[in-house]
């Protein structure tokens, strides 16, 4: 009777075990369970949070800013379909061009997205070059430092800088351009990629109204300074320690890929049966007197007679005094809304588009 009693005591402790082991093991698969449920939750709102205020970071005027000067190329939808495709003339370039021409009364199209290297150029006329007809007219600006272009290939570009070219060039062309990938990404989600973006969201910058503006906005004492700032800036930009001095050997080789570029970029047109024409757009008056002989022959003109083999059309409005006038311009170097629609009627009577 006692062992009997001593083995239900046994099967009874051993059954109360079971039940508290049990009730341990709901009570923590539960609580486990909570908290999956709770962080799926948690990281579910905030991936909406973060769609939502990164969608809010590309409404910002820092955001477009960076896109402002890509609107203008066409789509690749019903290629051909519209005859406004079929342009007379295009013209390509960095930030001087891109407030250097404004088409009126023809067919004309400005494809420059602002600072723009030579390299850049070429992608974007391999990819678009079709949309203009045959025997149209391709400007290929040569502006204060294109010579130089290719030595920014030695270093690394900004996404944001790239992100203007992924938005509208071939994904070919994007995948096999340097962190072109990543700046698909800085595209789509600049909260990953910028902290400026996260600033822009608290303080954000004006929108960029410059091909807007119609007047000189600068005194002469500021035009002075602007002019210096400029010389000052491409001195950095460049790492060039003194203008009159040769060019270091870096620079050397980046200008030999500049030559490059601009070669393959007429080549390209001619045989295609289109008409490149280089073209060097003017300057104000405040900047162009810093350009010094020396400075001319070394940086813009020895390079446009070693890139020219072919011989093709070169237009020089660098010191056209119809073009000196300050007014003409909203600083020391870019055209103003007026001047370029001066300046673009003046090179379509030139080159016999318009009379």
């Amino acid at each position: 009777m006692r062992l009997r009693r001593k083995y239900k005591l046994m099967a009874a402790s051993a059954g109360i075990l079971a039940l508290i082991v049990l009730v341990i093991t709901c009570f923590i698969n539960f609580t486990l369970m909570v908290c999956l449920i709770v962080l799926g939750l948690t990281l579910l709102l905030f991936m909406l949070l973060f769609i939502a205020v990164n969608k809010l970071s590309k409404m910002t005027n820092w955001y477009r800013n960076q896109f402002i000067y890509t609107k203008q190329f066409v789509s690749n939808a019903g290629y051909r379909k519209d005859t406004q495709r079929n342009y007379e003339i295009v013209n390509l370039g960095s930030n001087p061009a891109r407030f250097a021409f404004f088409y009126e009364d023809v067919l004309g199209q400005n494809w420059s997205t602002g600072t723009q290297g030579l390299d850049k150029d070429l992608e974007i006329l391999k990819y678009f070059h079709s949309y203009v007809k045959k025997d149209g007219v391709v400007l290929l600006p040569i502006v204060a430092f294109s010579s130089l272009s290719g030595y920014l290939q030695f270093h690394k570009s900004s996404l944001p800088y790239l992100a203007k070219f992924t938005s509208i060039l071939d994904r070919h062309q994007i995948v096999t351009m340097p962190r072109g990938r990543a700046a698909c990404i800085w595209m789509k989600f600049p909260l990953c990629r910028h902290w400026k973006a996260w600033g822009a969201l608290i303080k954000d910058v004006q929108p960029d109204n410059r091909l807007n503006m119609s007047e000189q906005m600068m005194q002469p004492l500021e035009l002075n300074m602007d002019a210096l700032q400029w010389m000052d800036g491409w001195k950095k930009e460049f790492n060039i320690k003194n203008f009159n001095a040769p060019l270091t050997l870096e620079l050397q080789e980046g200008r030999k890929i500049s030559v490059k570029n601009l070669q393959n970029m007429i080549d390209f047109c001619i045989e295609r049966g289109l008409k490149p024409v280089l073209i060097l757009p003017p300057m104000s008056k405040y900047l162009s007197r810093l350009f010094t002989d020396k400075i001319r022959e070394t940086y813009i003109y020895s390079f446009i007679r070693e890139a020219n083999v072919r011989n093709i059309p070169f237009l020089d409005y660098l010191d056209d005094e119809r073009f000196s006038d300050p007014s003409l311009y909203f600083n020391s170097f870019f055209l103003n809304l007026r001047g370029r629609k001066i300046f673009t009627k003046q090179v379509l009577k030139d080159l016999n588009i318009l009379k």
